[in-house]
């Protein structure tokens, strides 16, 4: 009983830890010597989270020596971070769909098609979605005394661009798929359930 009890403290002490932003906090007890804003923005902490017709992704720079090498990579990193998602997004789709529409797995192989769509809209991802918001941060090392960079970059990705990039892609693959049209429909309306699945529990998640 014992071990029980100390298990349910430590998971609510992670509950609580894991609620709210955090100070900013470098390992090695590194010195926070210059913000581009104050406080650190709450959207800095965030997994992917969405609002009304947009999902935002946000991703992380390693640490620079320079501001402008910390800013790119921080928005490289929010793309890759939406391509992830979306890949992911895409092969619990098919993999639905399999045991929906009694599609061979042989022709239909969920990770294949999901792998087979984000090369098609990798490249889009990239070119088409656009970072609304850049946060940086100073820090000094305690071990050298030289100065880094940190960078949090915001990608917004509009959920028409997500849904019409889906379709095109199974578009192309119907013929290969061997659909009839309703199963094409259906392919269709089983990603977009799943998306906006997905957004509804991130809004959830923000209520609490």
């Amino acid at each position: 009983m014992r071990g029980v009890a100390l298990m349910i403290v430590a998971m609510a002490t992670l509950v609580l830890l894991s609620c709210g932003p955090k100070p900013p906090k470098a390992p090695g007890g590194d010195r926070l010597t210059w913000a581009s804003e104050e406080p650190r923005p709450d959207w800095a902490y965030k997994e992917p989270f969405g609002s009304e017709g947009v999902q935002y992704f946000v991703g992380m720079s390693y640490k620079y020596a320079d501001e402008k090498s910390s800013r790119g990579d921080a928005e490289r990193d929010a793309r890759l971070r939406a391509v992830r998602y979306l890949e992911t997004a895409a092969r619990e789709t098919f993999e639905r769909l399999v045991a929906e529409l009694g599609m061979s797995a042989e022709v239909f192989n969920p990770s294949n098609a999901a792998r087979g769509y984000v090369e098609m809209i990798s490249q889009a991802v990239i070119q088409n979605t656009k970072i609304v918001h850049t946060y940086t941060e100073q820090w000094e090392s305690a071990k050298t005394k030289e100065i880094y960079y940190i960078s949090f970059g915001k990608l917004m990705l509009p959920d028409d661009q997500v849904m019409e990039s889906f379709r095109d892609y199974s578009n192309r693959k119907r013929q290969e798929w061997n659909m009839t049209q309703e199963q094409f429909d259906r392919v269709n309306e089983t990603f977009k359930d799943y998306w906006e699945s997905k957004k509804a529990e991130q809004e959830l998640k923000e209520k609490r």
